[in-house]
């Protein structure tokens, strides 16, 4: 039976696997987030405007801002 692994070996084999994938996957996951939030159309255009103007998505825009804000909190 040289090579060959018993049932038990492969089951512990495969656990330490999935272990192993779940905390990469744990960590990745922290690593960040993800907010939702709802705003008027005509806000929603505003935005628009000023990320195609500077360049940036929505997205990219709205986290800047964010990310300007909690600074600025923190250092009040």
């Amino acid at each position: 039976m040289l090579g060959k692994e018993t049932p038990k070996q492969r089951q512990e084999r495969l656990s330490k696997r999935v272990e192993k994938t779940r905390r990469e996957a744990a960590q990745r996951l922290t690593k960040d987030a993800v907010i939702q939030c709802r705003v008027e159309l005509g806000q929603m255009d505003e935005l628009q405007e000023i990320a195609r103007a500077k360049g940036l998505s929505v997205s990219a825009l709205t986290r800047m801002w964010l990310l300007e804000r909690l600074r600025q909190e923190k250092s009040a």
